[in-house]
């Protein structure tokens, strides 16, 4: 009999293995050797005419645990209990956790090693520090061997080459517009100049400018994370108000929410 079984009201990961008239059965992905059942009543929240419609071999869906019989190993599940937002996280979630798996399977074979020691020795001291392993590997790609928290010094050189070559770090970009002016008579030079400042008051993403007229320029800072940009873009705004300010000119900024 299986070691682990989920608990009630759990929401887990099933691949659709045999749909029957009355239900479907289910392999229960994230326990190894633990199937479920979901009668017709909890395959959708219409009504169900044909359960074809709803449901297909080998498909992979998010279904909520509602009793386990520990005695005989059964355990029934409903799709209708998981709203659409909890199924896609959920999904995704188990698809991040699958890939990152895979990564350490690749660093243990490639350091000859079994990966019950390379979880242990990475993977358990990263779950310590972080929420969980795709938010420890963005972290190790962007910061290096510093956010390789608890993980000992022989493993991170491999650690880090690795997922440099399979994590691509997602951009965020936040926008707004910036309407300029400037009462001196080379104006456009002074504005020239202010932003160029601007533009490289900081470094923590991209930014990009772009005329729109009248006076009005488009501004994007694009970075890995939506707080980093955020704080980019004010950081830009605001030396662009203050730089125009001191020289009898002016800056509004708006910005414009994704």
């Amino acid at each position: 009999m299986p070691k682990e079984f989920p608990q009630n009201g759990e929401v887990v990961v099933c691949k659709i293995t045999k749909i029957l008239e009355y239900g479907v059965f289910a392999e229960l992905l994230e326990y190894e050797g633990l199937n479920g059942f979901v009668h017709i009543s909890q395959v959708a929240s219409s009504w169900v005419k044909n359960i074809r419609n709803f449901v297909k071999e080998n498909q992979i869906r998010a279904a909520q645990v509602m009793h386990i019989d520990f005695e005989k190993g059964q355990i029934d599940l409903s799709l209708t209990k998981v709203s659409a937002g909890t199924q896609r996280a959920k999904i995704d979630a188990w698809k991040s956790l699958k890939r990152n798996q895979k990564l350490l399977e690749i660093l243990a074979n490639e350091k000859k090693s079994d990966f019950e020691t390379v979880w242990k020795e990475i993977a358990e001291p990263l779950l310590q520090n972080y929420d969980g392993l795709q938010e420890a590997f963005t972290e190790i790609v962007v910061k290096g061997e510093s956010a390789a928290k608890g993980v000992s010094d022989k493993w991170k050189p491999a650690l880090i080459e690795i997922l440099q070559k399979n994590i691509e770090i997602p951009k965020r970009t936040v926008r707004g517009t910036v309407t300029v002016s400037s009462e001196k008579s080379n104006g456009v030079e002074v504005l020239k100049a202010a932003m160029i400042k601007a533009r490289n008051s900081q470094k923590q993403g991209k930014v990009e400018l772009n005329y729109l007229g009248s006076g009005k320029w488009d501004l994007r800072v694009t970075s890995n994370d939506f707080k980093s940009a955020e704080k980019a873009l004010n950081t830009v705004a605001e030396t662009l108000e203050n730089l125009l300010k001191a020289e009898s000119g002016k800056s509004v900024f708006e910005k414009i929410e994704n």
